[in-house]
């Protein structure tokens, strides 16, 4: 797999396959025809993003009750195309191996898995569940006042006041079930990872292209999102783009406009 070599997706299988030990060949296979048939055989390997393998792997664990045999021939696949320099990135990083998930007696069951947030994100999530759970109290008694008049057929206090509590409620629950799948990003770990590529707490400096407009950005989860403070949600269209991506990397992108800018991350921090 030198650098003359055609890259589509079906060549560089093919190339790989004939590589491998006969006794491997079977199980590779059912493995990498999963990943023909997603990408297509005609697909440029070199261009691969790693959000596009997450979202391949998230798609097989999900339909596959027992994925594991195939995320490990596929993180195999990927390894051996990077110490090869087919690929630039290592994508079998991004390759997550879910295993069977199993009961025990007391019913909990085994490997779960996290959103990461950063330590300002959980605390104003903290901050706001709390100051929600303190205007129970005021609601219950704005419910008791307007509930007071004996008039039920069109209390309109009454009818807010009760919207009021579900919204409230709601809210409650959405906040405690996002600190209940997620977990505070460790700075260590995050210098660990170098600025080599833009994950989840990177900061990022992207150039608009077509626009030439530059703006700064950290990287965070859906529930941290917040453009105004210049966090950019993994999950949006640019996030999605760019996740994975080393600096110095080009990216067109379709907006939700429908109109496709091609953005420029220029650095990463």
């Amino acid at each position: 797999m030198g650098e003359d070599s055609n890259n589509t997706l079906q060549a560089v299988m093919f190339d790989y396959l004939q590589s491998q030990k006969s006794g491997t060949v079977s199980e590779s296979e059912n493995a990498m025809g999963l990943l023909l048939r997603w990408f297509g055989e005609d697909k440029d390997i070199t261009s691969l993003s790693p959000v596009e393998v997450e979202e391949y792997c998230s798609s097989i664990n999900d339909n596959n009750v027992d994925s594991s045999a195939s995320m490990k021939s596929l993180k195999k696949f990927f390894s051996t195309l990077y110490k090869n320099e087919t690929i630039a990135l290592d994508l079998s990083r991004y390759i997550k191996i879910r295993k069977r998930k199993t009961t025990t007696l007391s019913g909990q069951g085994h490997e779960e898995q996290f959103d990461m947030l950063t330590q300002e994100g959980w605390n104003k999530l903290e901050e706001e569940v709390g100051d929600l759970r303190l205007r129970r109290e005021d609601i219950a008694e704005d419910i008791r006042k307007a509930a007071a008049t004996g008039d039920f057929s069109e209390n309109a206090p009454l009818d807010a006041a009760r919207e009021s509590q579900g919204k409230n409620e709601g809210r409650i629950r959405e906040i405690e079930e996002t600190l209940k799948k997620s977990r505070v990003m460790d700075s260590k770990s995050i210098k660990r990872r170098g600025k080599s590529a833009a994950f989840v707490g990177s900061t990022i400096v992207l150039k608009n292209r077509t626009t030439n407009k530059q703006n700064s950005y950290m990287l965070v989860e859906s529930s941290e999102s917040n453009p105004k403070e210049g966090k950019l949600s993994i999950q949006s269209p640019i996030g999605r783009a760019i996740y994975g991506m080393p600096a110095g990397s080009e990216i067109e992108i379709q907006l939700p406009t429908g109109e496709a800018n091609t953005f420029y991350l220029s650095s990463i921090k």
